[in-house]
């Protein structure tokens, strides 16, 4: 007889519900627009496609995904746009594609920003409908997060790369995702997250890739569920609790139930119910980006948790 199906426990399908938006384009991955939009068609017809997010592609590279697309329909696809530094072009050039393409719509921007004007540029070109992530250093979370948070956007956190220098501390992300709580600034993740504990991994895929800590997305959107409950209370999670989850490698302290994630990597256990997942996942932490989808679920089954 075949082996029974595992089903994830319904606190881990809440907390991962459409989180991974499929980056296959970016390093380490770096594969061809083809075979990005080939894979995000067959991840749509999987068993586990409710963790499939958006397609994270340039906006410069539109013209190039309308011709791939051809040979892999899908009914809807939902695009997250990454913009140059070009900003007011290339939210020109997504206005236009979102009125004339069939099928697709680009509701997601990601710019990078270095200053309170980029953040105001972008604000005033924002194609209708559109959400945007401001991608700022978390050092800078502090100044530049309230101007997001004026002009109603997203921020967005870069985890890592392929290089040890573009992983930030653990103390720098508690920061970032607790300014954010305060203020009530949603956010999403890119680079560095494909494993689900933080843990020693390669860098690349090349086989002589060097390994470094890497930051794991259970332990970032715990952490976030954490302070994002905690921020709807009236209180502070504090930094020192949202590092040490953060910091935390010890699988044994997820404990993923039919009604509340329960994390106990302290003295006193954090327990957030469905409700409060579900409330930071659409109001908080928002997704995450990866070149891998398969990657992040593959080590989920490995840690017996699908």
């Amino acid at each position: 007889m075949p082996a029974p199906v595992r089903t994830a426990a319904a606190s881990l399908r809440v907390l991962l519900d459409g989180m991974i938006d499929y980056a296959g384009l970016f390093p380490p991955a770096s594969l061809d627009m083809k075979t990005c939009v080939q894979n995000c068609r067959r991840y749509r017809n999987t068993p586990e496609q409710w963790a499939l997010g958006r397609f994270v592609l340039p906006v410069g590279r539109l013209d190039e995904f309308l011709i791939a697309r051809r040979d892999a329909p899908l009914d809807r696809w939902r695009l997250s746009g990454i913009v140059s530094t070009d900003i007011a072009t290339d939210l020109s050039a997504v206005e236009e594609f979102n009125r004339k393409a069939s099928n697709a719509v680009m509701d997601s921007l990601e710019v990078r920003v270095r200053c309170k004007e980029d953040i105001l540029l972008a604000a005033q070109h924002l194609p209708p409908g559109a959400m945007a992530f401001f991608e700022i250093a978390p050092e800078r979370a502090a100044e530049l997060l309230p101007v997001v948070r004026e002009v109603g956007g997203s921020a967005k956190l870069r985890t890592g790369g392929v290089v040890a220098e573009a992983f930030p501390t653990v103390e720098q992300i508690a920061g970032f995702i607790a300014v954010c709580a305060e203020l009530g600034v949603p956010f999403k993740a890119t680079a560095g997250l494909h494993h689900p504990m933080r843990s020693v991994r390669p860098l690349t895929y090349e086989p002589d890739s060097r390994a470094e800590r890497m930051h794991g997305f259970l332990n970032l959107f715990t952490s976030a569920a954490i302070a994002w409950s905690a921020a709807r209370a009236g209180r502070d999670a504090g930094r020192t609790t949202l590092a040490t989850c953060l910091a935390d490698e010890e699988r044994a302290n997820w404990h993923f139930d039919e009604d509340a994630l329960t994390w106990s990597g302290e003295n006193e256990p954090r327990r957030m119910d469905l409700k409060a997942l579900r409330a930071t996942r659409t109001e908080f932490a928002l997704s995450f980006g990866s070149c891998s989808f398969e990657e992040p679920l593959a080590d989920l089954h490995e840690l017996d948790l699908l």
